[in-house]
């Protein structure tokens, strides 16, 4: 237990699902109906989607906290972003108050959220509460198997170094999930094509009006942002 833990708040990390907001669980439903401070990141553009999906459940007289992070910024701009919304939701938490941070998918599969409570735990209580992933909701979409049997799932950060990726993609047969692939689809879709990896589709907006699902060749090369591929094992040609 942390220095001052006992009196502080709790923060809470609530998985919201990629897109659907019937896709949160009753958990993160209960501890969002009742948070005292709402929290969530925002963008450049000042768009929110976690915001969106938890709209219907967002308590009356909760006290709304949007915080500024600069993504694909530099590490350093990143770092002073996220230590000044930590100090932020640290004030709350010091005053006795249950903050509840909003996540898109799971908080703890490639989220702000972990940056945070790394700085948040050292004085506070810290507790992710899971949520589906973008993975599993793609998969769903599609009316297809994640992995059965003795299939291997690789979930890849669409942005990693392209050599990389193009390694991942070699080492064996598995099915293949890109994260936020929007600005990447052409280097994957090449990756994929040079390994002989067929089977492949792209999804944006998952869960959401307008979500759009095609085969990866049909693809365009600059999709929203939190575009999912999934590349199916066993599709390798010969």
């Amino acid at each position: 237990m942390g220095v001052g833990e006992a009196m502080s708040g709790t923060f809470y990390g609530l998985g919201l699902g990629p897109g659907d907001a019937e896709l949160i669980t009753v958990k993160s439903w209960r501890l969002l109906s009742t948070a005292d401070v709402v929290c969530w990141p925002v963008g450049p553009s000042g768009a929110a989607l976690a915001r969106q999906i938890a709209d219907p459940f967002m308590p009356d007289n909760a006290i709304e906290l949007p915080l500024p992070v600069p993504f694909g910024a530099a590490p350093a701009d990143l770092d002073a972003a996220y230590a000044d919304a930590a100090h932020r939701i640290a004030r709350h938490l010091s005053d006795g108050r249950e903050v509840a941070y909003l996540c898109l998918g799971d908080p703890l599969t490639y989220g702000s959220f972990a940056l945070l409570a790394a700085r948040l735990a050292i004085a506070h209580r810290v507790v992710a509460i899971p949520g589906v992933s973008t993975a599993q909701a793609a998969a769903a979409a599609l009316s297809r198997p994640l992995a059965q049997g003795t299939d291997i799932i690789k979930v890849l950060p669409a942005n990693a170094d392209p050599d990389r990726l193009q390694a991942e993609i070699a080492a064996g047969d598995a099915t293949l999930v890109f994260l936020k692939a929007g600005r990447h689809i052409g280097l994957i879709r090449r990756l994929l094509n040079e390994a002989g990896i067929r089977d492949a589709f792209a999804v944006a907006h998952l869960g959401q009006d307008g979500e759009r699902i095609v085969a990866l060749k049909e693809a365009e090369l600059r999709s929203p942002y939190f575009s999912t591929v999934i590349a199916f094992a066993g599709s390798r040609a010969p």
